[in-house]
């Protein structure tokens, strides 16, 4: 993973454009064209084998580690932006009125990802924001084409699984195809974010690293 402050006539182009990105993001939502059966949301033994496949189960490694090896199983160049507020504050104003740490665009033509975050996150939260738009690939979400909006319905505590969407084009790490439900999607983005971080402290201390089958 590339972390880097871009150059001010790169960035400036994508804070013109974030808003835009961010109203249609609202829109899109959830919304899918067809279901695609249910699962329920990704625990910390699968994720354990998502890192096996990744090289990283057992393992202490940073969240860069976690990208390129990402990037080089998805077959796609992820680089991270931190741009400092002093150079650009609306990205931090616009991002904190959408309800999002951060930004992920995605070019299936270049096999390009491409984050951006605020500098004037904390360090910990920089990293769990980089950390779950990382998540967002590894699931697959951004594969999907929405074309209407979805019901949100938040009436889920007691289900245990929810229903989501087959791919269209590209590659995901993930076993289970992205939900169908935006929020769920952002949800378990969370989870892998906290996931990947307690594992790659604690790495063959994790006692999910060992207990699991062999998914290789």
């Amino acid at each position: 993973m590339n972390v880097n402050v871009p150059k001010r006539e790169l960035t400036g182009t994508f804070v013109a454009k974030l808003a835009g990105y961010l109203r249609a993001l609202r829109n899109l939502g959830a919304a899918q064209s067809r279901i695609d059966g249910s699962r329920p949301l990704l625990t910390a033994a699968e994720f354990q084998e998502e890192l096996a496949v990744l090289g990283l189960s057992g393992r202490r490694f940073e969240p860069e580690d976690y990208s390129d090896a990402l990037g080089e199983y998805l077959n796609i160049s992820i680089t991270v932006h931190v741009i400092p507020d002093s150079w650009y504050p609306e990205l931090s104003r616009l991002l904190a009125i959408s309800g999002r740490l951060g930004e992920l665009r995605y070019s299936e033509q270049f096999n390009m990802a491409a984050i951006f975050v605020p500098g004037s996150l904390p360090p910990l939260v920089l990293t769990l924001a980089i950390l779950h738009e990382l998540g967002h690939l590894a699931a697959g979400d951004l594969l999907i084409e929405p074309d209407e909006q979805a019901d949100e319905d938040t009436r889920d505590s007691e289900e245990t699984t929810f229903e989501t969407l087959p791919l269209k084009k590209g590659k995901k790490l993930a076993r289970g195809c992205p939900f169908a439900r935006e929020s769920l999607r952002e949800r378990e983005a969370n989870l892998r974010a906290s996931y990947a971080l307690f594992a790659g402290c604690l790495g063959d201390d994790n006692p999910h690293a060992y207990d699991m089958y062999d998914v290789l």
